[in-house]
Formats: structure tokens, C-alpha cells, sequence
């Protein structure tokens, strides 16, 4: 639908079209013409002009009205993991439930497993199900959209992503399921779980709890045997003694060597049992050389370094020794990490050898240790007397040197204030303010809490006292004390990171699983450390059978390098990366872990579809009936046609067909005009 409007009142076109018609009428009204039809069209042509060029004057728009028919859409999701290998024929009946659909449904095509993929497969080979990859595909594309409801065929098995009954989708879209797969209970034994330390330090043992589900062997006894590599570790005998019994047995593993060590459970098979797959299970235990050392230094004792303690407790990584200033007689150097409580003035020629130490520096500081902040750290001194005020924080959303979480920025608004020092705060070039002081309502400049990264080592300061506050506010349900220890673990945790200085680096996950592609990113800095990738750099890659597989980076517009690695088997590599040829060696390894295997659980689990179903109020079908689903999704109160309208608004002045018919009934009455000798 078209229609024009106007800024004006509309009733002044009249005037347009009068003022057009008077004019045409002063300019004809004596001519000389012969012929009176040449006259009476000339005086249209310029009454028209005139007309239209003082309308135009009144911003005319137009305005077009567009209506879209949009259909309900179907989404169809086949199960293409290999758990479904025997069940193919549900291949032809999705094709024949499309076909029959698509002459009232925009129909949707999914095939599902570890990867999403569109239309379907015959080729069920999906070594893992990762539904919740499928439900975020709906949510992202079809959200908001005329989407009647998923017909999904499943057998409800996953093991990898979270449960879909869980995903916020789950109820607010009809899931229509197609149950797949046997669920008849048969004769097994399957290891279900272990459970491991993923990382673990040299000298130190680590337990290891194996979890085993049997079905179906009262009676039996099966052994189980944990190997490193391929030497025995130990051995347990143990009797079933129910026909579904759940098995939890304890093994101790003791960290002799540096590295990534693979370890494998192996559980033996009872008679008669239809599949052994799921008998053994590989994990991976990387041993460092030893855990981060910080040293909690003191003049008095305070609340505030049993606050602090408390957060690097939690950390299992982290080797926490506590001492009184002048009781120290140690070296710095070998702390990855000094945090200083001062909170009073005493001399300072005990922290000299702090200062002149490289190790990572926290300082807490009160408003009666300011002389000791300016001697420590002197580009963020404070300038003032010994008076203190008390503020509140304000979190800094420039902050960028780490991540905080929306709960924490929350949870700063609205805290007890701490006490600080009065006086005028200098900043340094380098650091970044995570927290201002705010007083009041008035959020100042002063910082409350920064980190500086500068060239010579990493600080972080408090300018504050009484933080024990927080941490007893911090009461949130079952998260105890969780947004205090986020903020303080996190600055811990950039403090301990060591930054790479060297000019060529690498950078690659140590481990990842099996059938994902391996990323590496390289960077070369010239002797101005400015990024630069003239040069190629290539990469050696030899696994633990001394194979070789050679690659040569590509390089980016950022003058950075990528390359991307796939089809690696399972196992341990190292790798040597140069850049141009050998100017500049890099060495390292890494792992590429097993996958899940699906075919290691035989038994379908409908129980998930059907409360899928039930909870976003569609069905389950007992088996595939086309006729029914076809009929069940036409019923769907759902199943509607929607009406979009767009309406398109624009100048009248800017639509160029008006400008050149003006343009062309000037020329004409012009060169009529002229050939009838009148100007």
C-alpha cells in the first residue's frame, strides 16, 4: 500500500496546485500560437511543474506498506552417533516426515553427534553426542522466530556438553522425540567414572577413584589393573555381589618424572559379556616441578592476612609460607609472589632487599605505612598527612589486565567501608585501577586497588585497610565467601604469571581431544619488539613412534602467524618451531587425548526423551509414524501463519522519476517555445 503525507497540513497542496494553475495562466494568456490544443498542453506541462515544485517545498513522504507471510517452522535432528549404527532406517522416514511436511512447514534439517551439521546421514559414525551443541543452534537461529517445535531422534545417551533437560530452551520450545536404540538391560561391566587429579607436582602421590556399573553379573569376580603406560601399578580381585551393583575402588599413584604421563584402567570381562569397549578407560596426569611459593610478610598481626590466607588456601597449587618482618632473614628471590601487610611505620632499611628483589609484589597498605608504600613503590606514593577517611568501591569498567565476572561487580557495589589514606595519589604509566575510593555518593579518582605490570616486576597495591569486612559480607546461599575470592585469586594469579619477553613465541594447548583441530599462533618481535612476519616459520612435529609431519605457518594481516594442525591420533608429541629456518627455536609438546567413546554404553536411555518432551508440553512417539507426527504438528496450537509488516518511509524529493519528468516537461515546453519563435 502507497500513500503520501506531509509535514504541512495537506490542504496546502491546493494551494500547490493553484498556485501552478495562476501561473501557467499570467504566461498563456496572450500567446501567439496558432494552434489552441499546443497552447492548452504547453499550459498543463507548465502548471504541472510549478504544481509539483512548490509541493515539493511542503517535504512530502511517501510511504510503502510491505506484508510477509511467514510459515511455521519444523526443525528435524537425527542422532548421527554411533551408539545409533543399527538403527538406519529412521534415515528414510525423516526424508518421507520432510517431503510431507514441507507443503505447510518451512522445514529445518539437522544431523547431530559431536559436530552439527546440516540435512541428514546414512553415515553414523559420531564417535560422542554433544546435544547441548544442537539445542544452542536453535537458540541462536530460530529464537524468536514462527518456530513450531524440534522433532528429535535421540537415544538419549550424551557425553559431552551439559544435560539438555538443564538448557534454558528446554522448556520453552517443543521438543517432539523419537526414541532410538535398545533399552533392554544386557550382561556388563563398564567402567563409569575415574576420578583424577589433572595436574600434580613432582615427589607427590595423587589418589585415583575408578567408578564401575555392572549389570546382570551376581556372582562374578572381575579384576582391575591400573597401568602407566603399559607397566602394572596395581591389581584388585573384587566379587559382585548384586545383579546392578555400583563398584567404588581407590588406587595411589606417585608423580616420580616432569610431564604429561597417561595412565589406563583396565577392568577384566566377565563370561558371556556382548561388549568389552567400555572395560579400559585412558586418563592423563601433567607433573609440574613444583607449586608457586608465596610468602605472607607482616609487622603486626591484623584480620586482614588471615582474610587474604584464607583465598590462597583454596589453592592447591599454591605453597603459602607466613612470617613477621623483622623475623626474616630468607632470600626473596626464590618466592614467586611477596605479599606485605604494613600497617605501621618502622624503619625501613629491612625492606631494601624487598625492593631490590625481582619476585611479584602485594602490598596492603594502611593509612599509618604510607612512607613504607613510598619506598616500596614509589610511582604510586601517596602525598599527605597521616589522616585516614573512609571509602567505599567503585569498579572500574576500563579495567582489561583480567576478567570479572557480573557477580563480583555486583557484589563491590555495596560493601562496608574500608579505611584509607588521606592525601594526593600518584599513578603510575603502567598500571590500571581495578577499584576507585568512592565517598558518599561521589566516586573519585583515587584508586583503592591497582596492578601495575611495569618493566621491572608486577605490583599490585591496596590502599586500604580492614578488607576482613568483605570477606564476612561476602554470605551469597551455598557460594561462601565466592566474589572475596575471586578478586583476590585472580590478582594473585596475575601477579604469579611470568610474562614471555622472548621475540619468537608459540602458542597451543597442551591438550586437547582427539578429532579437534590443533591451533597454533606464532609471534616474532623484531629488536624493537614490534610485531613482524616478513620470515616463514615452520613446524616439526614428531610423535613417540618417531614419525614426522612437517607444516609451515601461515601469516596473518595482524603480522602474527596461524596454523592449524588436524587428524592427530592419539598420543604424546613433541615439536620444534623456527623461524626463518633457525635465527630464532622454539621446542615444546603436548597431547592429544582420547575421545569419549559412545559405543562403551549399550543401553538407550528413553527416560531423558520422554521428560524432555513432557516438560515443553509435546509428545514422545512410541515409534516412527509419519502420519501421526505430521497429523500431532498440525495440531499444534503453534502451528499459525504470521502476517510481518514493514512499512518504508522516505522523501518524495529524493525519488529521482519525479525529478526527470520535471526535467522533461521543461525541455519540452522549451524547445516548442523556441521552434514557435516565443522565448
Amino acid at each position: 500500500m502507497f500513500s503520501i503525507t506531509t509535514e504541512l497540513p495537506i490542504y496546502y497542496s491546493v494551494l500547490c496546485i493553484l498556485l501552478g494553475v495562476v501561473y501557467a495562466y499570467f504566461l498563456y494568456r496572450r500567446n501567439k500560437f496558432l494552434s489552441k490544443k499546443l497552447t492548452a498542453l504547453l499550459f498543463v506541462f507548465r502548471a504541472l511543474v510549478v504544481s509539483v515544485l512548490s509541493f515539493l517545498l511542503l517535504n512530502p513522504l511517501s510511504s510503502v506498506t510491505n506484508t510477509i507471510e511467514k510459515r511455521p517452522i519444523i526443525i528435524l535432528a537425527q542422532d548421527a552417533s554411533f551408539s545409533t549404527f543399527s538403527d538406519s532406517s529412521d534415515y528414510q522416514n525423516l526424508i518421507n516426515l520432510k517431503n510431507k511436511l514441507s507443503s505447510d512447514f518451512d522445514v529445518i534439517t539437522y544431523n547431530y553427534s559431536d559436530q552439527i551439521k546440516e540435512g541428514f546421514t546414512t553415515d553414523k559414525t559420531g564417535n560422542s553426542t554433544n546435544i547441548s551443541h544442537l539445542l544452542d543452534e536453535v537458540d541462536l537461529k530460530y529464537s524468536g522466530r514462527n518456530l513450531t517445535g524440534v522433532v528429535l531422534s535421540w537415544d538419549g545417551l550424551y557425553n559431552q556438553g551439559s544435560n539438555p533437560l538443564s538448557h534454558k530452551i528446554s522448556k520453552s520450545i517443543p521438543f517432539y522425540t523419537i526414541p532410538l536404540g535398545d533399552t533392554s538391560v544386557l550382561k556388563d561391566v563398564r567402567i563409569s567414572e575415574i576420578q583424577h587429579n589433572e595436574i600434580s607436582f613432582l615427589g607427590n602421590t595423587a589418589p585415583v577413584k575408578v567408578n564401575i556399573q555392572t549389570e546382570k553379573c551376581k556372582g562374578e569376580y572381575i579384576t582391575i589393573k591400573l597401568f602407566s603406560e603399559w607397566k602394572l601399578i596395581e591389581s584388585k580381585k573384587i566379587k559382585i555381589n548384586s545383579n546392578s551393583e555400583f563398584i567404588k575402588t581407590n588406587f595411589t599413584i606417585k608423580n616420580s618424572s616432569l610431564g604429561l604421563h597417561k595412565y589406563k584402567v583396565v577392568v577384566s570381562s566377565v563370561s558371556n559379556e556382548k561388549s568389552i569397549e567400555n572395560n579400559s578407560r585412558s586418563f592423563y596426569v601433567e607433573v609440574l616441578d613444583s607449586k608457586y611459593k608465596i610468602l605472607i610478610l607482616y609487622d603486626a598481626i591484623h584480620p586482614d592476612i588471615s582474610a587474604i590466607k584464607s583465598v590462597l588456601d583454596k589453592n592447591k597449587n599454591y605453597e603459602i609460607v607466613k612470617e613477621k618482618l623483622s623475623e626474616f632473614n630468607s632470600n626473596y628471590d626464590k618466592y614467586n609472589l611477596v605479599i606485605y601487610f604494613a600497617f605501621s611505620d618502622n624503619k625501613l632499611e629491612e625492606l631494601e632487599k624487598l625492593k631490590s628483589s625481582d619476585v611479584s609484589l602485594l602490598l596492603l597498605v594502611g593509612p599509618n605505612s604510607v612512607s613504607k608504600l613510598n619506598y616500596l613503590y614509589p610511582s604510586g606514593k601517596i602525598v599527605g598527612k597521616n589522616k585516614s577517611q573512609e571509602v567505599t568501591a567503585s569498579y572500574n569498567s576500563d579495567f582489561s589486565k583480567f576478567n570479572v565476572s557480573t557477580n563480583l561487580q555486583n557484589y563491590l557495589t555495596d560493601l562496608p567501608p574500608l579505611l584509607a589514606p588521606f592525601g594526593t595519589y600518584n599513578q603510575s604509566l603502567t598500571s590500571e585501577i581495578i577499584l576507585y575510593q568512592k565517598i558518599g555518593l561521589y566516586t573519585t579518582e583515587k584508586p583503592l586497588i591497582i596492578v601495575d605490570n611495569n618493566s621491572e616486576k608486577k605490583y599490585s597495591v591496596v590502599y586500604s585497610e580492614g578488607l576482613w569486612k568483605w570477606k564476612i559480607n561476602d554470605r551469597n546461599d551455598n557460594n561462601l565467601h565466592q566474589n572475596f575470592d575471586e578478586l583476590f585469586s585472580k590478582m594473585a594469579q596475575f601477579l604469579l604469571i611470568k610474562e614471555d619477553k622472548s621475540r619468537f613465541r608459540i602458542n597451543y594447548d597442551k591438550k586437547i581431544i582427539q578429532g579437534k583441530d590443533m591451533n597454533f599462533f606464532a609471534e616474532y618481535y623484531n629488536e624493537n619488539y614490534e610485531l613482524n612476519n616478513e620470515k616463514d616459520v615452520s613446524l616439526h612435529i614428531k610423535n613417540k613412534d618417531g614419525v614426522i609431519y612437517d607444516y609451515v605457518f601461515s601469516k596473518n594481516t595482524n603480522s602474527s602467524y596461524f596454523l592449524r594442525v588436524s587428524s592427530l591420533s592419539e598420543g604424546s608429541y613433541n615439536f620444534t618451531a623456527k623461524y626463518n629456518n633457525s635465527e630464532q627455536i622454539v621446542k615444546g609438546e603436548f597431547t592429544i587425548l582420547p575421545k569419549q567413546i559412545e559405543s562403551k554404553i549399550n543401553t538407550a536411555n528413553h527416560q531423558i526423551l520422554y521428560q524432555l518432551s513432557t516438560e515443553s508440553n509435546a509428545q514422545m512417539f512410541d515409534n516412527f509414524n509419519t502420519d501421526q507426527i505430521v497429523d500431532t504438528l498440525k495440531n499444534n496450537p503453534l502451528n499459525k501463519t504470521l502476517l510481518h509488516t514493514s512499512e518504508k518511509v522516505k522523501s518524495v524529493i529524493n525519488i529521482k522519476w519525479i525529478l526527470i519528468l520535471i526535467l522533461l516537461f521543461i525541455l519540452i515546453e522549451m524547445v516548442v517555445r523556441r521552434y514557435n519563435g516565443t522565448y
